[in-house]
């Protein structure tokens, strides 16, 4: 009963030792215009790959410099490496509304896009004022409805291509640019991982004690 006792112990002890992993990859390089007035827009891949664990958190870093902010739409895609893919809206034209069709005049973000985004809240709102960047930890935009990156993104493994897509849909407000983007992924072990290794702990321990034991033994 007691090597029961301890093998439960041992193996709930190595289940809470599970910790999260940042993987993070970016685009960081020429800046790249965004069309103005055109659905066609941009698209920018990237790939992960070598990630072990089930996806826990996912953030989207986004730099875009000039422009008219209410201009602009944005989502992300992520094709797994094996699997359907699945889409989370970012940018939806922030700022427009029945009584605002043309959105805010804020111009560019330096922004990260977070369900755990708070305390600024839902990016759609984030009026700034005119020519200013919005800066910070937002929300993704929650105008077409709930908007979570977490659940949209709630795949077994991280790897696959990630890929941001990015229109200025009304002409007229000037050009913007992608300067860098970036995703943060939190990753974490499966369980099943962490029983085994559990497993394999309490095994080795209870050879170590019958091997102490035997010596201990002989020299008596």
């Amino acid at each position: 009963m007691k090597k029961i006792l301890l093998s439960g112990t041992m193996l709930a002890m190595m289940a809470g030792m599970a910790s999260a992993t940042l993987v993070t990859e970016n685009y960081s390089g020429s800046e790249i215009a965004i069309p103005d007035g055109t659905p066609v827009g941009i698209a920018n891949s990237l790939s992960v790959s070598g990630a072990s664990g089930a996806i826990e958190d996912v953030s989207v870093n986004l730099d875009i410099s000039g422009g008219y902010n209410g201009d602009l739409y944005g989502y992300l895609v992520f094709q797994p490496t094996s699997g359907s893919s699945a889409t989370a809206l970012l940018l939806n034209q922030i700022g427009t509304s029945g009584s605002n069709p043309f959105g805010y005049s804020s111009s560019g973000f330096n922004v990260t896009l977070s369900d755990s985004g708070t305390a600024n809240g839902d990016i759609h709102n984030a009026n700034v004022g005119a020519g200013n960047t919005v800066t910070g930890i937002w929300q993704p935009d929650q105008s077409a409805g709930v908007n979570s990156l977490d659940s949209t993104f709630n795949q077994s493994s991280a790897n696959g291509t990630w890929t941001l897509f990015l229109a200025d849909l009304s002409a007229g407000g000037g050009t913007s640019e992608l300067v860098s983007w970036g995703v943060n992924i939190s990753v974490v072990p499966e369980p099943v991982t962490w029983a085994l290794l559990g497993f394999a702990g309490v095994l080795g321990l209870a050879r170590l004690i019958a091997w102490r034991g035997r010596r201990t033994q002989k020299q008596l």
